[in-house]
Formats: C-alpha cells, structure tokens, sequence
C-alpha cells in the first residue's frame, strides 16, 4: 500500500466529519497544518504534512505522492518524482475555453465541440509549450445552462473528453475551474458580469433545495469522481467570488467548505489529494486576508487575477500564490514582469487562448479556426516568455 493511500484510510472518518460539518470544516489547525503553509517548512516532504483529513503528504521528498502529482509545502509548489523525489514546480501557460468557446457557441450547436477544443488545445501546446493551462467550466454563464451532474452527454461527456486529452501532453497540468453553476450565490450584479462571480452554496445557502440540495457540493464531487486519478489536474473552485460586494470572512467560509467537501470525496475514494485553488476578494486580486489565515486543509493554493497584477498581490511567502489570470501586461514592462514571476516562482497563466471569440484580452486573432492560431501583440509577449522556458 502506497503511502498516501495509508494516511488517507486512516484520515477517513477525520475529513468527512470536517468536510460535511456546517462551518465547512474551519477546526483548529494542526501541527502538520501548520506545515504546509509554514516558510520554515523546507522542501518537499517536510514541509508538506497533511492537513485536517490530509493525504500522505510528508512521507519523503516527494511528499509521498505518484509521480506527475503537485502537491504543496513551505509555501511553495512541488512535483513528485515518485520515488525519484519530488523538485519545485513553476507553471507557466494560457488561459483557454470551455466548449461555449467563450459564448462562440453559446447554444452548444457546433457539430464536436469537444474535438475543435481539443485541437486548440493542441496547437497551444506544440506552438506555445506552455506546461499549464486553466479551462473554465461555464456551466451557467452564456444562456445555454447546463450541469456536470444531469444529461452528461451534453456538458460533462464531452468536457471530460477534453480534459481528458489535457493529460496525454507529458508535464502538462490543467486547473479546471468551475467558473459558473447555476448552484451558485453571491453574485455582483451592479457591475455588469454576474456569471463570473458566482460563490460556491452549500445545503444551507443553496439556490434551489429541490435542485440542488447540497448547493454546489454535489459538482465538486462529481468532478473529483471525473479526476481522481490524474495528477495532471487541479480543482479551481470558483472564478471571481462576489466580485467586490462580499465580505473576506464569508468567502473564506465557502472556500474552506468547498475543500472540505473535495477532500472528504478523494479520502472516500482513497486516492492522493489534488491541488485546490481558492479565491479572494475584489475580483480575487486580494489574497491578504488568507496569509493571515490560511484554509486548514493541505495542497491548497491561493489565486489572484490581475490586470496587469500589482507584486504586492502575489507576494505572500508563507502560501503557495498562483496567477489564474493576468493582462495588460506591456511589451515595456514584460521583462521585469516575468522576472519578478520567476524569482518568486508564481505559477501564472494569461488570459486568453479562444480564436472563436473575442475574450479580451486576447492572445490570438479571431479566426473561427481550431488550426489558425495568430498571436496578437499581446499574445506575442506570452509565447516569446513561455517558448524561452520551454523544456
């Protein structure tokens, strides 16, 4: 038996008690909590213990995971190389769409639009060498809602498919973020873009008790029941909480619940721990309120969205800080952008890779091609950084 198999038979009962309980499992945190979001907790094993229900991180240098896994310690991201030990891991790569095609195809009328994803998502890789991508799940945000639970054959099927081919790229990992469900509350809707807004509910906030009963609990479970087995994902919980109209205290309080829920699913189906990526506030460029108090929970990394960001908004040594999206970031002040990023090894992604739409900012032309893939200025800024860290 695996090591992380081991601990996390043995942290059953713990994590789903902290998982299903109504404060989403805020419980005081542990020793080994503490060090997986201490500085001092060196690398690799040492400093990635397992949290409140934690799996098996802390058994050596790799932090007792498979191979390709990331897990987190010392406020840092690590790879595991099985038994060759885990090595700090640095993401770099691109925003792209979900089968909407970023409202492209808004009625889910195109003929495959799994296959025409999946060949974007190709180019990226072969012309951009990217080894990270975030895909956003926008399940409720171009007029055509669907779910991830009900008519698979229409959404999950087919993005599973997607996702799916992510991983046939060697050292590629792909955060799947659930930007919008129609489960979810809190949105801001003064400012023009509620969809991507929405705040993960939970059985005592739901929407809708006769249709979502546990809130947005029961997506997260299927989708971890998708990707239990693949390293190569990560779980990005929502996309821009509130925008700006909710309070630190009650975003940290769904996020804490939503990992609760995650890792109870992953202990009961006994595999390793997946990165979780939690939001902030004011449209997730502030992450402060979580160096103070970070989620009690192991392998959770913290997001910040930034156009361009501010250095102060990801720079927070004690927790692992990735970029889930960023632009406005000029020819002129690109190099010392990017040398910021690599000396603080924040795992960025730009936004956006769709040639159907205009998602601004965007990285290609609109070509309506799967194949056509024409760098903008700005996405010549993003292939020229990705391309020269390319392995």
């Amino acid at each position: 038996m695996t090591p992380w198999l081991t601990s996390a038979l043995g942290a059953f009962a713990v994590a789903t008690a902290l998982g299903c309980s109504g404060n989403g499992g805020a419980a005081s945190k542990t020793a080994a909590d503490a060090a997986s979001t201490d500085p001092s907790a060196g690398d690799g094993g040492a400093g990635a213990g397992a949290g409140a229900g934690g799996a098996g991180a802390g058994a050596g240098a790799d932090g007792g995971y498979p191979a390709g896994w990331l897990y987190t310690g010392g406020g840092k991201i690590y790879v595991s190389g099985g038994s060759s030990g885990g090595t700090p891991w640095m993401g770099r790569g691109v925003n792209t769409d979900d089968i909407f095609l970023c409202g492209y195809d808004s009625s889910l009328g195109m003929p495959s639009p799994d296959q025409t994803v999946e060949t974007i998502v190709s180019g990226i890789v072969t012309g951009w060498k990217p080894n990270f991508l975030r895909i956003s799940l926008a399940m409720d945000s171009y007029g055509t809602t669907v779910s991830w639970t009900s008519d698979p054959a229409k959404y999950a099927t087919p993005m599973t498919g997607v996702i799916s081919a992510v991983g046939t790229h060697p050292g590629v990992h792909v955060l799947v973020t659930l930007r919008s469900d129609a489960s979810m509350i809190g949105q801001d809707t003064a400012d023009g873009d509620p969809e991507a807004t929405g705040l993960p509910s939970d059985s005592t906030t739901t929407t809708n008790a006769t249709m979502f009963p546990t809130g947005t609990d029961a997506t997260y479970v299927a989708l971890v029941d998708a990707f239990a087995h693949d390293g190569f994902v990560l779980f990005g919980l929502t996309n821009e909480p509130g925008g700006n109209k909710l309070s630190d205290a009650k975003i940290s309080a769904a996020m804490s619940h939503a990992v609760g829920v995650i890792r109870a699913e992953e202990d009961r189906l006994g595999v390793p721990h997946h990165l979780v990526s939690v939001q902030g506030n004011n449209w997730t460029s502030d992450i402060s309120f979580y160096a103070t108090s970070p989620l009690p929970y192991d392998n959770v990394v913290y997001e910040v969205h930034g156009y361009p960001p501010a250095a102060s908004s990801y720079t927070y040594p004690g927790i692992p800080v990735i970029l889930g999206e960023y632009g406005s970031v000029t020819a002129g002040m690109s190099a010392s952008f990017y040398a910021d990023l690599e000396t603080k090894q924040i795992p960025n992604l730009a936004w956006d890779f769709d040639p159907y739409s205009n998602c601004a900012p965007d990285l290609v032309n609109v070509t309506t091609s799967a194949t056509s893939l024409m760098p903008t200025a700005w996405g010549s800024v993003v292939q020229g950084y990705l391309t020269a860290h390319a392995p």
